[in-house]
C-alpha cells in the first residue's frame, strides 16, 4: 500500500469512527432518561458528540448546536427531563412528537398501504447485517432502531477498514449507510428534529431536535444519500398523523 492509500484509508477510518459516535449518541439521547443515562449522556456520549461533530463537520452552527445540548446537561434535573421526555413522545401527550418512521405527519398520502412493505424493508436491512430486533422492544423502525442501525454500519466500516483497507467489505458497509441514509432516515428524521426544535419543549429535546435535523442532512449530503429522488415528509402537516398498528 502507497503512503497516499494509508492515508486515505486513515482518513477514512477516522471519519467512520466519528460517524459511529454521533450516531451512538444520538440515538440515547431519545431513549427515557434516567440518572444513569444522564450521567452516561454528561461524561461519555455528549462530549464525544461534540468533538465527533467538530471533526466532521467543520460546520460551526452544528459544532455550537452539539455544544449548547452538551451544556443543557449541567446539573440536569432528571425529573423535569423526564417529564419532558414524555410530554415530546408519549402516546397519551398532547403534543407527542412520534419517534417512529410509519407514524409521521405528513407522509406521503399512500403512506398506510406502504407501512408493511416499509418496515419490511427495514427489517431487511437489519437481518442483511446480523441484527434482531426485539419483538417486545423498539420497533425497527424507531428512531432509537434506526439511528443505533447507522451506528453499527460505521462501527462495522471502521472494522473492515482497519483489518482490509478500502475493499469490498468497507464498501459494503459504506453504501448500506448510504441506501439505509437515502430510503429511511433522511425522509423523516430531519422533519421529526424540525417538529422537536420549533416547539415549545424541554430545552433538552429542542437541542437535540436541532442537532438530529442538521446532522441527517449534513451527513446525507457526506456521503452521497441524496443522490436520488426521496419523498421527504412535511412536518408542518401535523393532521395527517398516520395512527399506529
Amino acid at each position: 500500500m502507497s503512503t497516499a492509500q494509508a492515508s486515505s484509508a486513515s482518513d477514512a477510518l477516522e471519519l467512520s469512527l466519528d460517524r459511529a459516535r454521533v450516531y451512538r449518541a444520538l440515538a440515547r439521547l431519545f431513549l427515557e432518561p434516567h440518572a444513569e443515562s444522564i450521567t452516561s449522556a454528561r461524561e461519555r456520549d455528549l462530549p464525544e458528540l461534540c468533538e465527533a461533530l467538530e471533526r466532521l463537520s467543520g460546520d460551526r452552527d452544528l459544532a455550537a448546536e452539539a455544544r449548547s445540548l452538551c451544556d443543557l446537561f449541567e446539573g440536569i434535573d432528571v425529573d423535569q427531563l423526564r417529564k419532558g421526555h414524555h410530554d415530546a413522545f408519549d402516546e397519551s401527550s398532547r403534543t407527542r412528537c412520534a419517534l417512529t418512521e410509519m407514524d409521521q405527519p405528513g407522509g406521503p398520502p399512500q403512506q398506510e398501504l406502504v407501512r408493511t412493505f416499509e418496515l419490511a424493508d427495514v427489517a431487511g436491512f437489519y437481518k442483511a447485517f446480523g441484527v434482531e430486533v426485539d419483538p417486545e422492544g423498539l420497533r425497527v423502525d424507531h428512531i432509537v432502531t434506526e439511528l443505533d442501525f447507522m451506528n453499527l454500519l460505521a462501527v462495522k466500516e471502521s472494522i473492515a477498514l482497519r483489518e482490509d483497507g478500502e475493499g469490498e467489505h468497507a464498501q459494503i458497509c459504506h453504501d448500506a449507510s448510504r441506501v439505509f441514509l437515502r430510503d429511511h432516515l433522511l425522509r423523516w428524521a430531519p422533519a421529526l428534529g424540525e417538529l422537536l426544535a420549533g416547539g415549545d419543549g424541554h430545552p433538552v429535546y429542542r437541542a437535540a431536535g436541532r442537532v438530529l435535523r442538521d446532522f441527517i442532512r449534513f451527513d446525507a449530503i457526506r456521503i452521497d444519500a441524496d443522490g436520488a429522488p426521496v419523498q421527504l415528509i412535511d412536518p408542518t402537516k401535523q393532521s395527517e398523523r398516520t395512527p399506529s398498528p
